[in-house]
């Protein structure tokens, strides 16, 4: 059995274990009251979400069997230890985006603790900072039954996620940059632009957001553009790590596209960009990754624009199109429902339009010449 035959196997079980534990954990989600309200559908109805969970399962059995097969039928050289941090990296902010998606509200638990305390006449200092503390780490959700983590909390969060990938010595702190030349990073890449990569990658893909299908198909479009790059360049971690997910998510869409059955939630965006970072980490990939995420670099300055108060989805309107709520443009979905489009054709067009672009940067760099790698 050869690596190329053992990827293939990797891909069919992370899409079969997706494909099949979907609904499964459709049923489980929807008892366990993780759910939200999907916002541009006429009555809004109540929707399993967190869906990323079971894109983690399945990335998780497709990326072990290739470490373990490889490991007992063939003699290819493959740095298991990368591969290893890679889904540590990945389930510690999988883990993250579920307990956003829990919908724990801070601020009533913190209402009712206060309301106790005075009753029974014990309220200190010390609890008055807790209860500050609650207050700021927690966040209003676009959905009124739901307020999780703030972004300045999960940001902070994400940062333990980094450290499997300092530990095994991910990435390469030498750059080849246009105009500077090379460009010795030293402490500076694992301690600084390593951390704040993942940060920037995983907040990304969550910021992209608000349609049905639009995240897990951004992601999927990101993720064969990153594989096909690096299988064309001999990146073998990398190979493995973009196709496994790709695949994992092809089998989401299948009940995430328009209409959902499942959503997303944050465990799956924040885990499509972890395991997006590592495989540009993994394949040295960061020149390519730039140009590929122009996309969400955009995204990233339009919600600036709002101080990242603004929503992407937008107001369901008589004829069944989308309407933005706001006058100015803060969300790439925000000039396109202003076309009369439907939710499914935002989606589709958002979608088509990067993996056009994707299509751009693959031919740019590996036929143009063009910044090669």
């Amino acid at each position: 059995m050869g690596n190329r035959m053992i990827l293939e196997a990797s891909v069919l079980i992370g899409f079969a274990v997706v494909l099949m534990g979907t609904p499964i954990a459709e049923k489980y989600l929807a008892a366990s009251g993780i759910y939200s309200r999907d916002q541009q559908k006429q009555d809004r109805p109540r929707v399993p979400t967190s869906g990323g969970l079971i894109v983690l399962m399945g990335f998780i059995f497709a990326l072990t069997f290739y470490i373990g097969a490889n490991s007992l039928f063939t003699a290819a050289e493959i740095q298991t230890e990368l591969l290893l941090a890679a889904l540590s990296s990945t389930t510690i902010i999988a883990l993250i985006g579920l307990v956003d998606d829990i919908h724990v509200d801070f601020r009533d638990v913190v209402a009712e603790q206060v309301k106790t305390e005075i009753d029974l006449d014990i309220r200190t200092g010390k609890t008055v900072l807790h209860e500050k503390a609650l207050l700021f780490f927690g966040e209003d959700h676009e959905d009124e039954e739901v307020r999780g983590l703030s972004q300045f909390t999960k940001a902070l969060m994400v940062l333990p996620a980094a450290l499997p990938l300092i530990a095994v010595g991910a990435g390469s702190w030498t750059m080849n940059l246009p105009i500077l030349g090379t460009v010795e990073w030293g402490l500076i890449y694992p301690l600084v632009l390593l951390p704040l990569g993942l940060i920037f990658v995983a907040n990304a893909i969550n910021i992209l957001a608000g349609t049905n299908g639009l995240e897990a198909g951004l992601s999927l479009v990101a993720a064969l553009a990153l594989g096909i790059f690096a299988y064309q360049n001999g990146m073998t971690e990398a190979v493995a790590i973009s196709f496994t997910l790709a695949a994992s998510l092809l089998a989401f869409l299948v009940y995430n596209w328009y209409p959902s059955s499942i959503l997303p939630g944050d465990s799956l965006t924040y885990m499509s960009g972890a395991v997006l970072f590592t495989a540009i980490v993994a394949g040295d990939m960061e020149k390519f990754a730039l140009f590929l995420f122009m996309p969400w670099i955009l995204e990233f300055l339009l919600k600036a624009r709002s101080k990242f108060n603004a929503d992407s989805w937008g107001l369901l309107q008589e004829d069944g199109t989308l309407r933005p709520k706001y006058e100015k443009n803060y969300s790439l979905t925000h000039p396109v429902m202003r076309r009369g489009l439907t939710e499914k054709q935002v989606t589709t067009v958002l979608v088509s339009a990067t993996a056009i672009w994707a299509a751009i940067v693959l031919v740019l760099f590996n036929y143009a010449g063009f910044l090669s790698a």
